[in-house]
């Protein structure tokens, strides 16, 4: 019976490697960038994979914009390449600028997880190229491996999570603890609506 056992146990191994799924040198680029990225500094091998195979790759000008603030968003960009400034433009025609990023940065991630309205304008400083992945492809890796799709899920609710806890900490310096809570649980009333 042992014999047996192990000669099962040998095929099995052997048909795993004829199998086994080749990964492309593209797919081990975006692997190697996206687990960097502090959003998804958790995910498994296999989960990182999974997002690395779904995701867009775009390449844009100097001065491009990717979605302008107010658009409806579909998902969220990682920085390959380039430098990307967001902004604000609170009053017309004049921007506010927010923050720039750098390669290995993620942003507009609110949107991958409903439909939000982008709260900034995001536009290229340098030729850049980006990552794109959207709504569709997270549902798609949720069908195909349900596991996969928990973990990329985990990871960017446990991100935006340490955004809020930021959020609240900056809020408590300016204006003290309870105005920050208090405007906290407003925002958790309204949307609760």
């Amino acid at each position: 019976m042992s014999t047996f056992r192990n000669l099962v146990r040998a095929s099995g191994r052997v048909m795993r490697r004829l199998f086994r799924r080749r990964i492309d040198a593209r797919t081990q680029e975006i692997v190697d960038l996206v687990q960097e990225v502090s959003a998804f500094e958790h995910c498994s091998t296999a989960a990182l994979y999974a997002l690395a195979e779904a995701m867009h790759r775009r390449s844009y000008r100097r001065g491009e914009v990717l979605y302008y603030e107010g658009d409806p968003g579909l998902g969220l960009y990682i920085i390959e390449q380039g430098r990307i400034q967001l902004r604000s433009e609170a009053e017309p025609g004049v921007a506010q600028p927010l923050r720039d990023l750098q390669p290995g940065e993620a942003f507009g991630v609110l949107s991958i997880l409903g439909d939000f309205e982008r709260l900034e304008t995001a536009e290229t400083l340098t030729e850049a190229r980006v990552l794109g992945f959207f709504r569709p492809d997270l549902k798609n890796i949720i069908k195909r491996n349900p596991s996969a799709g928990a973990e990329i899920m985990m990871a960017l609710s446990r991100w935006i999570g340490g955004q809020h806890l930021e959020l609240v900490r900056v809020v408590s310096e300016h204006s003290g603890r309870d105005v920050a809570l208090q405007n906290y649980a407003d925002a958790a009333t309204a949307v609760g609506k």
